[in-house]
């Protein structure tokens, strides 16, 4: 397969109207889109309904915490054939490591180029009124990292930084107090202005000014925090001059950016799956579920000290992670920074009473609370309702035509679809190949599902070109997706193309929230089948002799699955 290439985008200071015009335009195109801790919702939205939006943010203070993994999934979605958008705050080459990032994909022959974008270091003083170079008062700027401040072994040239006419410290909320004391011990005037510039162009930007003997404490009494821009020097005077320019960025009422596109459909499913999603964040902050994710924790561990059946607990755990409250790892999983903030209840800055109550009027979770105890049941209770087979329907009625722009059936004649919508795929794979021969059976619908479901894929007919498995997931009991997919084995000719439409996990990426969603209630309200991860999939379809699994993102949240038939179908016993 032909490498993707990743593009290492710099966002600019963070309100999507100050993007460059090359990076709102790869957003758009983008196929998986990487981005960290800084980056705004509103820039995100950009992108296309379908991209593959994996968070990698690092908790503040830990900047080495994720960057081998950041390496390795760049490398992995390009060579997926993936277009993909390293998204990195201000730009990525002024203390982004993005040179870190494009030097580990030019050491490994992955096609890569890197899109400026406005630095923070000249966005926040310009934001707050500073111009940090003046005719009058300054020839010289230097943009340094605030981290070092703290270490007595440093690369910094503290003396030569002291008769600069402008310091501007990046990441230097922390470290306030010693880097004001080195420049200080290096013969710089305690008097000097200094001003620290938080959020900048964004609602709740807030600026402190002081000096450089007092500005240490005036961040402190004021409570900033991360992002924030330590300016030092002279044109600071200035922003009593240049505070009041009059900006026309875009603004909703509640003081955010204005950047509302239209819905997609993922965003119906959005929408539809939001009340799951307030009962499942609800029903996680009454257990303290964020109290004990400090520090890693294993499902099981979690589900015996708490009473509650380990796997289903693991789904709820998965669906948090897939909305961006947890990660997951080897040691279990625990709080991301947002978490630890706001959702634990020992914390200074907790939400957690009024989250509580704002869940609360969503609707009650105890159904939620009795499957963590009980589990899932392993058979799909009462049949398929009506509603049920309608949403079936509908969602291969939306899916068929662009799973048929994906495919190539030119040379796959007898094509058999197994599952739910063969009048739609049957139209959508005609209109491209008319000579398809086609034919369907779904054995969900009707009185003899279980005598279907004996032999889902029946070889009358067959050997066939192509069998394709539409919607099982929602549909089968535990155990029935297997033995689908061995039918499917033994009625395909050899290099026959098996082709596999559903709500699948992604292997390697965070699924989105609404097909977290979608599965976890689905299996509360009807039991049937777990779900069924992409890696999963490529096991079981090695083990029956297929080969050359590929896998594409489909909308609604749905991924496509093609793999070949590579030898003489197994024989049944």
């Amino acid at each position: 397969m032909k490498a993707g290439k990743v593009y290492i985008v710099g966002a600019g200071p963070g309100h999507p109207e100050l993007l460059t015009l090359k990076a709102a335009e790869l957003l758009k195109r983008a196929d998986v889109v990487v981005y960290d801790r800084l980056i705004q919702e509103e820039v995100l939205a950009l992108s296309k309904p379908s991209a593959q939006r994996l968070y990698m943010g690092k908790p503040v203070g830990k900047h080495d915490s994720r960057q081998d993994e950041i390496h390795e999934l760049l490398e992995r979605k390009a060579r997926e054939g993936k277009m993909v958008v390293r998204l990195k705050g201000g730009d990525p080459f002024v203390f982004g490591r993005g040179g870190e990032e494009a030097e580990y994909l030019a050491g490994r022959g992955i096609p890569f180029e890197v899109i400026p974008g406005v630095s923070s270091a000249l966005a926040a003083p310009l934001s707050a009124g500073i111009a940090i170079t003046h005719r009058d008062h300054a020839a010289c700027v230097a943009i340094v990292t605030g981290h070092e401040a703290k270490d007595e072994e440093t690369r910094l040239d503290w003396p030569a930084l002291a008769r600069m006419e402008t310091l501007v410290f990046l990441m230097g909320v922390k470290n306030s107090g010693k880097i004001a004391a080195r420049l200080i011990e290096n013969g710089r005037s305690p008097d000097t202005p200094a001003a620290m510039v938080q959020m900048a162009f964004w609602s709740d930007e807030h600026v402190v000014v002081g000096t450089l003997a007092t500005i240490a404490d005036d961040v402190e009494r004021e409570g900033i925090k991360p992002p924030a821009t330590l300016v030092i020097g002279e044109v600071v005077r200035l922003r009593e001059k240049l505070r009041e320019s009059h900006r026309d960025l875009k603004r909703r009422a509640d003081g955010s950016s204005r950047f509302e596109p239209a819905p997609a459909p993922d965003e119906l499913l959005r929408l539809a799956t939001g009340g799951l999603g307030s009962q499942a964040l609800g029903l996680a902050l009454e257990q303290g579920l964020f109290d004990r994710l400090e520090e890693p924790a294993s499902a099981g561990a979690l589900a015996a000290s708490l009473g509650l059946d380990p796997a289903a607990l693991g789904e709820l755990l998965d669906v948090l992670v897939a909305l961006g409250l947890l990660e997951s790892g080897e040691a279990g999983y625990r709080n991301l920074e947002l978490s630890s903030r706001y959702l634990r209840s020992t914390s200074p800055e907790t939400l957690r009473p009024a989250l509580l109550e704002e869940a609360s009027q969503c609707g009650p979770w105890d159904r939620l609370e009795a499957y963590l105890r009980e589990g899932c049941r392993d058979f799909v209770e009462g049949g398929i309702e009506p509603l049920h087979s309608e949403s079936c329907e509908a969602l291969a009625r939306f899916a068929a035509p662009s799973v048929a722009e994906k495919l190539d059936l030119s040379d796959s004649s007898p094509a058999l679809l197994v599952g739910w919508g063969g009048e739609s795929y049957r139209k959508a794979l005609r209109t491209r190949w008319p000579q398809l021969e086609f034919g369907s059976r779904n054995p969900f619908e009707g009185e003899n599902r279980g005598l279907m479901m004996l032999d889902p894929v029946p070889a009358r007919g067959g050997p066939y070109g192509a069998v394709l498995l539409a919607g099982l997931l929602g549909s089968c009991n535990r155990g029935e997706v297997q033995k689908a997919l061995e039918a499917a084995s033994r009625a395909l000719r050899p290099g026959g193309l098996l082709v596999l439409v559903d709500t699948f996990l992604p292997a390697t990426a965070l699924p989105p929230p609404e097909v977290a969603l979608g599965a976890l209630g689905r299996r509360i309200a009807r039991g049937g089948c777990r779900s069924w991860s992409t890696g999963r999939l490529r096991e079981v379809l090695a083990g029956l002799g297929f080969a050359g699994a590929e896998t594409k993102a489909l909308p609604a949240g749905m991924i496509l699955v093609t793999a070949r038939h590579g030898q003489e179908p197994p024989r049944e016993p």
